[in-house]
């Protein structure tokens, strides 16, 4: 009968051991993590406030992208759904009372370059699936892409030059 309570004793410590780790594991848990400061980009805020009231780009500097625009419209080689991503971010940047808050967060004072750069992409990453023809009108949307890329301050695609 002794041996019989030594042992309940021994594994009701042992239970009560693991219940108390078990607990401090799992308020260590939910201790709160210090939060991060995210930095805020430089003009974000009167960018946000004066986007909404930005006119459509003038005429004039519009021209190259209004081809561009033309040419991946026509451009049997884009998948539907490519080319209307295409075709959005170039008008986003024709119109830019029509981009989304969230690419000005994520972008700041530079999203007319990302957006550009995105529609190379876009365009270079279909030139690439469909076997790299430089006698697809890819290629040559590619190349008119990495045209404006150094003005938007981006890089040109390494594939359109």
């Amino acid at each position: 009968m002794q041996r019989f309570r030594l042992i309940w004793l021994v594994s009701t410590v042992l239970v009560v051991a693991a219940l108390v780790a078990l607990g401090a594991y799992a308020s260590a848990e939910r201790e709160p993590q210090p939060t991060q400061r995210l930095t805020p980009v430089p003009g974000l805020k009167a960018t946000l406030t004066a986007l909404p009231l930005q006119p459509d780009m003038p005429a004039q500097e519009a021209q190259p992208y209004q081809e561009i625009r033309a040419m991946a419209s026509s451009c049997a080689a884009y998948p539907e759904q490519r080319r209307i991503a295409v075709l959005q971010q170039i008008d986003y940047v024709l119109h830019p009372s029509t981009l989304p808050r969230d690419f000005l967060i994520q972008f700041g004072d530079h999203w007319r370059g990302r957006m550009i750069y995105g529609s190379a992409y876009l365009t270079a990453l279909e030139w690439k699936l469909q076997g790299q023809d430089k006698t697809s009108c890819l290629y040559s949307i590619g190349v008119r892409f990495n045209t404006l890329l150094p003005g938007l301050g981006e890089q040109p695609l390494p594939d359109f030059q």
